[in-house]
């Protein structure tokens, strides 16, 4: 599909597969997307089966039909996501001594 894979390019795909039917040309529709989010991180942070184990493990009661709302809930409250934590931690295990001394 695109000439040179990124790390979105699994999602991406996964999404063109499920619209397949309605596009012209799908390596094209790829490679657009790939460039539009090349600065990007387009992560799937879960989904209703998670949460419905979740909470489970949780011993919460919940619904089938309200397991979307936690999901929706969880992406307006910004709960998954980057960290500065997550930043230093990758740095430091990709690349030795990287701090800047003062």
């Amino acid at each position: 599909m695109a000439d040179q894979a990124t790390r979105n390019t699994p999602l991406l795909s996964e999404i063109i597969s499920v619209i397949a039917n309605l596009l012209p040309d799908k390596s094209s529709v790829l490679a657009r997307l790939e460039q539009h989010f090349r600065n990007d991180f387009i992560l799937n942070a879960g989904n209703a089966d998670f949460v419905a184990s979740a909470a489970e493990s949780l011993r919460l009661a919940i619904t089938k039909e309200e397991l979307p709302l936690v999901l929706d809930c969880i992406a307006q409250k910004s709960m998954v996501g980057i960290t500065i934590d997550h930043v230093e931690t990758a740095i430091n295990d990709l690349f030795d001594n990287r701090f800047i001394e003062l």
